[in-house]
């Protein structure tokens, strides 16, 4: 369950996350003892014994009762200096002193040059406890309870002689009473107030690092909404943490309050509590150390109280994947929020700090009783959406032990703010993706990949052979079997449930596409292909002059074109990523290759299909409205559209892409792209959001990577990285007709007649007289001058009749006005269609 707090600003990891902290610590301290057991000789003697110096102790005196009483002394370590007992090639001075009662000492060990560590010993020599870097930065501080007596000093060089001299300063004092201020009973009407001074003696807090701190204890007789205020003049920065009678945390806060003032406010049952006052800076920073005044009442139950009320998070978070936050908040209180107040939620975290927009009680918001969710996964049965509270979209960058915070933050009417609540939840990021034994080929071969997370979230990458377990494998086949079992579990699991493939719809035509890999290099290549056709069967090819007159609905008929050609792919992909799913359901392992396919495909389908789909969509709306373009639903379909087509370097992009594909004059297709999106400004807005949607695509797919610890790998990045295509041109496009002629067998025979009337017929040409209805033929290539131009497709339609076709190279349907050809022709005749264009790409000598 998430601990509630109320904070604002950094926030105290929650118990559990310093628990494991302090048993690290506890387990690092038990390893030096059995080192330094292990180096110490014998030390039956004294002390001082060592040959040559005189390491006998100093003694300081006596150390009395009274917290102003205070031992110091200076020393230098020379390097010349006695051994440390417990250190090996340490330097060490010993001292002496004499506690005169029962009491809490504080010993500091200060150098600025050198690293200190200090051993407090009994007078026999016995260790009674030793530390290492508890005051600031390299300095050692012990504060221990001891009885009345003698005791012994090691202040030594933690880090040897080689660091050289350096000078110190040893100080031993009395620590103040550290036991709780009872303030007694709080009551309705009646607070608690405490007035004190943060110094340099004081207790040292419970949570936070060498912080002075005063603890008060209360009594709650009755449940309540307690309010708790710790305040301190300016230049003050107070801490307040409220704990269980035991000392156990419950809730802390650092800047709730008015400026750097904290504040806590939530639902209290009966008992007793205690409150520990201290400060943000710790005892080094004497300006820190002030005046402050804590405040404890009960909030009046009849009012307002807006409350952060859940948080939900992944189960796994991996370091910089985006990853969804979705919440829920309300008003718990028994009034509306007052005429003019406002609220924002927030959420922060480690280097993280992200805002809503302010959300007035004057809109209508933060009745009592109101609770708002973020999305349905987290609402409640009383929970309502508000457009105005959207998930938060977030990534963490450290791997290890965090936490999150949802806060709601109230504001009267001169936007003061008056009251913050909050929530906490604490999870661990873990170094990359984790995943249990999952089987994955390379070639031929099976391999089995774990990716396991340790306590601290760092995931380590174990590949052995299915048949050869303790074989060593070779890190090339390593990476590849990662890479298969990272696209198996983080790409092939929920496919169908990614944002923009959700709305998709699978149809019956399917088209195949072959991608080479994933990177942008290789669809900006299908785009470019794309784009060339387009601007091929506008006719603007071959000069403004000779363009259709109405270029805006050719330009329209080109985009739905392109639909008809990505929807048709993407049935086909879906139809392949079924397939892949049902078999790995029955534990068939993927292929490295198949893997491969599989994340291409995946980002053509995100990157392209998507956005070109949901382009043919406001298109058809265009066209069936009245007013067409101008209709307010399609301009708002438009607008919509338009703010995934927002990025830096679209036209760069459209550039680059012709430029990479050879064309030989490239700022004449971009003047010729210009005039395109004047006729119609929606096709630059679609052009743009594809070019777009590959802007960050090769720095998801190194995140991919990395997050599978194979970013580095050589035969990886070789796969990524498409080779550079040899240069090309736009050449002037084929004119061909489709030509059709039915043989005595009842088969129809196809090819295509080129201009000047040569006839060219592919090797599997007929459509067999029995196909089946309304189903796609294709014939094999159709090559001219030795080169494939595309592919002569045919149906048979439910009327008898037979409808013509062609595909480009680049998978481009183009369709003949006269296509036609009637039920009832006659045998042994060419019958032949309107002619076509068909784009040629050719390379530049």
């Amino acid at each position: 369950m998430a601990d509630e707090l109320t904070m604002n600003g950094e926030t105290l990891p929650p118990p559990r996350f310093r628990t494991l902290a302090i048993m690290a610590v506890i387990v690092a301290l038990a390893v030096i003892l059995i080192l330094a057991a292990a180096l110490t000789l014998g030390s039956q003697g004294p002390l001082w014994a060592q040959d040559s110096l005189d390491c006998s102790a100093t003694d300081l005196g006596t150390l009395k009762a009274e917290a102003e009483s205070e031992l110091e002394t200076n020393g230098r370590w020379t390097t010349q200096d006695c051994d440390s007992l417990f250190l090996t090639d340490s330097d060490a001075h010993f001292y002496r002193f004499q506690l005169a009662e029962d009491g809490k000492v504080r010993i500091d060990l200060t150098s600025a040059e050198g690293d200190s560590y200090l051993h407090l010993l009994n007078v026999d020599g016995s260790r009674i406890i030793h530390d290492d870097d508890t005051g600031r930065d390299l300095n050692a501080r012990i504060e221990f309870q001891l009885a009345a007596g003698t005791y012994l000093i090691e202040a030594a060089s933690a880090a040897g002689r080689i660091r050289g001299p350096a000078d110190f300063i040893l100080s031993i004092r009395v620590a103040t009473d550290c036991e709780p201020i009872d303030l007694g009973a709080l009551e309705p009407g009646l607070g608690l107030l405490a007035e004190d001074v943060w110094n340099l003696n004081d207790c040292g807090a419970r949570f936070r690092r060498d912080t002075p701190a005063h603890t008060f204890r209360f009594h709650l007789p009755q449940e309540g909404s307690v309010l708790i205020d710790l305040t301190a003049p300016e230049g003050g920065d107070p801490y307040v943490y409220l704990l269980s009678s035991d000392g156990a945390y419950l809730y802390s806060d650092d800047d709730g309050g008015a400026g750097r003032n904290s504040r806590i406010e939530n639902d209290l049952a009966p008992g007793t509590y205690l409150i520990e006052a201290t400060t943000y800076g710790d005892r080094d920073h004497a300006h820190e150390l002030t005046d402050f005044t804590l405040t404890i009442r009960l909030v009046d139950e009849d009012t307002f109280r807006l409350k952060a009320e859940a948080i939900q998070i992944p189960d796994q978070i991996v370091a910089g994947e985006p990853f969804t936050v979705q919440y829920r908040v309300g008003n718990a209180g028994r009034t509306d929020l007052p005429e003019g107040y406002s609220a924002e939620v927030l959420l922060a975290g480690r280097g993280l700090y992200e805002l809503t927009d302010l959300i007035s009680s004057s809109d209508g918001h933060w009745q009592a009783g109101d609770t708002y969710h973020s999305g349905d996964e987290i609402a409640s049965f009383a929970s309502a959406a508000s457009g105005d509270l959207s998930p938060f979209e977030v990534s963490l960058r450290r791997p290890g032990h965090t936490w999150l915070v949802l806060g709601v933050v109230t504001y009267d009417e001169n936007e003061e703010e008056v009251a913050f609540h909050g929530i906490s939840r604490e999870f661990v990021v873990l170094s990359g993706f984790a995943f249990d034994s999952v089987p994955a080929r390379v070639g031929l071969v099976p391999y089995e990949v774990t990716a396991e997370a340790d306590e601290e979230g760092m995931v380590t990458n174990t590949v052995s052979s299915a048949s050869s377990p303790d074989v060593e494998v070779d890190p090339d086949i390593q990476a590849k079997a990662i890479y298969t079992a990272g696209v198996r579990t983080q790409v092939l699991d929920g496919l169908f449930d990614r944002p923009a493939l959700s709305d998709l719809t699978v149809g019956f035509a399917r088209q195949m596409l072959t991608l080479e890999n994933p990177s942008s290099s290789t669809l900006l290549d299908v785009v470019t292909n794309r784009y060339i056709s387009d601007i091929a069967a506008t006719g603007l090819s071959e000069g403004l002059a000779s363009a259709e007159a109405d270029l805006r609905a050719t330009i329209e008929d080109r985009l739905l074109n392109a639909v008809d050609t990505a929807s048709a792919h993407y049935s086909s992909i879906a139809a392949s990523w079924t397939a892949h799913q049902v078999w790995a359901g029955t534990g068939r392992a993927l292929s490295f290759t198949e893997a491969l396919n599989i994340q291409s495909q995946l980002a053509y389908a995100e990157r392209i299909a998507s956005p070109t789909i949901a382009a043919g969509e406001i298109v058809q709306a265009a066209r069936a409205a009245e007013l067409g373009w101008e209709d307010p639903e399609v301009q708002a379909m438009v607008a919509d559209f338009a703010s995934q087509a927002s990025c830096r370097s679209a036209e760069t992009s459209l550039r680059t892409g012709l430029e990479a594909a050879g064309i030989e004059d490239v700022d004449a297709l971009m003047d010729i792209d210009a005039e395109m999106r004047e006729a119609l400004p929606f096709f630059g807005l679609v052009n743009d959001s594809v070019l777009c949607a590959l802007e960050d695509l090769d720095s998801d797919n190194s995140r991919f990577l990395g997050n599978l610890s194979i970013a580095g790998n050589e035969a990886i990045q070789e796969i990524f990285t498409p080779d550079t295509p040899e240069p090309q041109v736009l050449l002037s496009p084929h004119k061909l007709r489709i030509i059709a002629m039915l043989g005595d067998d009842g088969r129809i025979e196809l090819g295509v007649e080129v201009s000047g009337g040569d006839q060219v017929l592919p090797d599997l040409r007929h459509l067999p007289a029995d196909s089946p209805v309304g189903v796609w033929l294709i014939s094999s290539d159709v090559e001219v001058d030795s080169s494939p131009i595309g592919k002569i497709r045919a149906r048979q339609l439910a009327d008898g009749r037979v409808e013509l076709g062609f595909l480009s190279p680049d998978g481009e349907t183009v369709t003949p006005n006269v296509r036609y050809l009637a039920s009832d022709i006659s045998a042994g005749a060419w019958l032949r269609s309107s002619e076509i264009e068909v784009q040629r790409v050719g390379l530049l000598e």
